[in-house]
């Protein structure tokens, strides 16, 4: 059994602990209400974008469109999005995992990994998987400018042909408690309008001005942009309230042994008093039967 000492020491190194989960809870909330405010603010656009594409995709474009013609799927470039830092629970594992699932299952084609995050790059580093490109820049700092080349590279790859689909795997933000692990089809851009979009198509007679094809080639590299830019803001939320709750279970989980130990503190305390007054006692009888 432990010393009172030592157990006095190993609490004060669990409450320390504490202390730190606590102060990064505190930091994860007060960047996930930043991070959820910009995932709802961008949803509603990349959502009108993409389905208005897939809409134009369905009138004559789909058959004229250099960039909707099928074609077989022999070169796969995915994006891969995941943390920076750890302490996040399962969620870098989670997305990984679900990426790994993609390309073992696609193992017949040429896949090639463009990735977003240090986990990420750790993990694969050592790995036999055709790494591509390392973005280098953190998550949380890529900005527009970033979100700019990665379109533009992907587009350029998708129309000269050195690929045929790119996917991006990010983890999507959908309630503090939890995040789901999503793969996205950036290209080629769906055929199939969504059922809402088909809905509204029905009850109107569009007229194209400029022509549908014009506007579709003008939409393509924003929609592109709008899709990385909304993977990454997800992926931020969802790390964040990752992290969050991490935090919180640690903190519980440091409270529970703060508790365990101070009840062993007060056992071994009880039990020196114990042997101590035993010790006393024997000593005095001692004394009175000489």
């Amino acid at each position: 059994m432990l010393s009172t000492r030592e157990i006095k020491e190993r609490t004060r190194g669990v409450t320390n602990i504490q202390k730190i989960t606590r102060a990064m809870e505190m930091v994860a909330a007060s960047r996930l209400r930043r991070a959820e405010a910009r995932v709802i603010a961008s949803r509603p656009y990349n959502e009108k974008i993409t389905g208005l594409l897939n809409y134009l995709a369905t009138t004559t474009v789909g058959q004229t469109h250099h960039l909707l013609k099928p074609r077989d799927i022999k070169v796969i470039k995915v994006l891969l999005i995941t943390s920076d830092k750890g302490l996040c629970g399962s969620y870098n594992t989670n997305i990984i995992q679900h990426a790994i699932r993609f390309v073992r299952q696609n193992s017949d084609k040429d896949i090639r990994l463009t990735l977003i995050g240090k986990k990420a790059k750790t993990f694969f580093r050592r790995r036999n998987f055709n790494i591509e490109t390392n973005v280098p820049h953190d998550v949380e700092k890529i900005g527009e400018e970033q979100i700019k080349e990665l379109a533009s590279q992907f587009i350029a790859d998708y129309e000269s042909g050195a690929c045929d689909q790119v996917q991006i795997f990010f983890t999507r933000f959908v309630t503090i408690m939890r995040g789901a692990p999503t793969s996205l089809k950036l290209l080629p851009v769906e055929t199939e309008a969504d059922e809402e979009t088909k809905r509204v198509a029905s009850m109107t007679d569009y007229i194209f001005e400029p022509s549908a094809e014009e506007l579709f080639s003008g939409l393509f590299p924003k929609y592109v942009e709008s899709a990385i830019r909304c993977a990454i803001y997800e992926a931020l939320a969802a790390e964040f309230a990752a992290r969050r709750v991490a935090m919180i279970s640690a903190s519980e989980n440091a409270a529970e042994m703060i508790d365990e130990l101070t009840r062993s503190f007060n056992r071994a305390r009880q039990e020196a008093i114990t042997r101590e007054l035993l010790e006393i006692v024997s000593g005095a009888e001692a004394l009175i039967t000489r």
